[in-house]
């Protein structure tokens, strides 16, 4: 078994078909297998072996697709690093993955010069053109002309299905970055699972989720090959430049997160744009407010479509054709994967009730790289995943995420989620996003404080914010303070940055 054969059954079966779309240049199915099988050999001729690590940071380019599926062929496990990380992190993620060669550009390479020492790499190969100061270093090579030496002749490795094929590192919304480790079984199930419910050979699928991030990477780029349909992939998202790219390329399915929806729909030159292309918006890592969902259906004039899982689940393993969604609902379990929602004390709850949601199945991963107490923790012996996650399944099996366990906040013994806050503020018009978190009180332990970022042009006060709530919530989910913020931090997946907001 190997990922890699996913690439290469669809080169023999549409060897001429676009396989990706980047920048205005399209690459074949054909064309991306030599290139591949040209990296695989790479690999060999510097001494990289069969299990060992190699450390991808860059942004979605073809450098990315080329070294992934190139290190998967030879057996190699790639770690894709999230490229907006800082040097220190990118350091602590390298070097506790062990990694032998680090791929890069120029710019990621100057950055990381205060760390280069304590990467642990041996070699480092950096996209276009290497520095004039540089170019002597036995130990960093262009990428470009590096490839260009090797023969595109490899043939795919066959492994175990249990064999580690790729390391992605998640911190959640801790800061802890922990390597999850994810088998040719995990990503194969995963990929063919999600492209038989959502994708035709026809489609084409616009990534606007990075590549370094699970859903970008699984559920898009592997998911579009295993039907052999074309990827359209924009180096990183900027509203206005995905605007453009929408009505350029012609994309029939959009692939991203609920704050690149939120950003385009409140775009001002969004009304002016031609999107009839899509046919459907599909979204994961971070919940759709209801009020984005109706705007998409009655604005974008698309259908919808909404996934749930986590890097430690493959990562889906809730999602349902945009024909069959439940307002507020991710879908239904996918694939083999049985879930179950329990109490503080592990027993199962029953339909309707809220808990900790749990899950088993082919998706879930081994656990995390060198870490066998924080796997044991959340990792069960007989093989349940605790996602901490609060939710609620209904008789039909649909799945509604509440909020995270960590994120619930306690006021005075009464359970607040902070979805239930921010759906009511993403109603308001002059809302262009909106977070709560707990605060420590002297009295109840804790209480709410929402931080509100506003649309241009648009003004509002904590008491007139306070006024629009009342009517809508509990007293003790009003928050006791309020912030207005330029905008919510959030990670390249949109999840809200609680821990840097406390």
């Amino acid at each position: 078994m190997n990922v890699a054969t996913l690439l290469t059954e669809a080169a023999l079966e549409r060897p001429n078909h676009p396989a990706f779309v980047f920048e205005g240049q399209s690459v074949s199915y054909q064309e991306l297998e030599r290139l591949t099988g040209q990296f695989a050999n790479l690999l060999s001729q510097h001494g990289v072996r069969q299990g060992d690590v190699i450390a991808i940071f860059l942004e979605s380019c073809p450098e990315l697709i080329i070294a992934y599926f190139g290190a998967l062929k030879a057996g190699v496990v790639p770690n894709v690093v999230n490229a907006s990380l800082k040097p220190e992190e990118v350091r602590l993620v390298v070097s506790d993955s062990k990694a032998i060669l680090l791929l890069t550009d120029p710019t990621r390479w100057e950055s990381l010069e205060p760390v280069r020492t304590g990467l642990g790499t041996r070699l480092t190969l950096v996209t276009g053109h290497v520095a004039e100061h540089e170019a002597e270093d036995p130990e960093l090579k262009s990428f470009d002309a590096a490839l260009a030496e090797t023969s595109s002749q490899f043939e795919t490795l066959e492994l175990a299905p249990e064999a580690l094929a790729n390391l992605l590192y998640t911190s959640g919304t801790t800061g802890f970055a922990k390597g999850v480790m994810l088998s040719h079984r995990n990503l194969i199930d995963n990929a063919i699972n999600f492209a038989r419910i959502h994708y035709t050979v026809d489609d084409r699928l616009l990534i606007a989720a990075p590549l370094f991030h699970s859903w970008g990477l699984i559920n898009g780029l592997l998911s579009v090959f295993v039907v052999g349909a074309t990827a359209i992939v924009p180096r990183r998202y900027r509203t206005e430049p995905m605007l453009e790219l929408i009505e350029a390329t012609r994309p029939t399915i959009l692939l991203g997160v609920a704050t690149m929806i939120n950003y385009m729909s409140k775009s001002p030159s969004f009304p002016h744009r031609n999107l009839d292309s899509l046919r459907v918006v599909h979204c994961a890592a971070a919940p759709m407010p209801l009020e984005l969902i109706e705007t998409m259906r009655r604005s974008w004039k698309v259908g919808y479509a909404e996934s749930y899982g986590l890097t430690e689940t493959s990562p889906v393993i809730t999602t349902t054709p945009h024909t069959e969604m439940r307002p507020g609902s991710c879908g239904r379990a996918m694939g083999d994967t049985i879930l179950k929602v329990v109490d503080a004390e592990g027993e199962t709850v029953p339909p309707g009730a809220v808990g900790e949601l749990w899950a088993w199945g082919t998706a879930i991963a081994a656990g995390y790289y060198g870490q066998p107490a924080l796997t044991a923790e959340v990792f069960t012996a007989d093989g349940w995943f605790k996602t901490g996650d609060v939710a609620r399944i209904d008789q039909d099996g649909y799945v509604f995420i509440v909020d995270r366990v960590k994120d619930m906040i306690n006021v005075g013994g009464a359970k607040v989620y902070p979805r239930d806050v921010e759906e009511v503020l993403h109603r308001h018009p002059a809302v262009a996003d909106a977070v709560v978190i707990g605060i420590p009180d002297p009295d109840l332990g804790e209480v709410v404080k929402a931080y509100v970022a506003l649309k241009p042009d648009h003004a509002w006060t904590p008491e007139g914010v306070l006024d629009y709530l009342r009517p809508e919530l509990a007293a003790f989910k009003l928050p006791r303070a309020v912030e207005f913020v330029p905008e919510v931090p959030r990670s390249v997946s949109g999840k809200a940055l609680r821990r840097l907001l406390r």
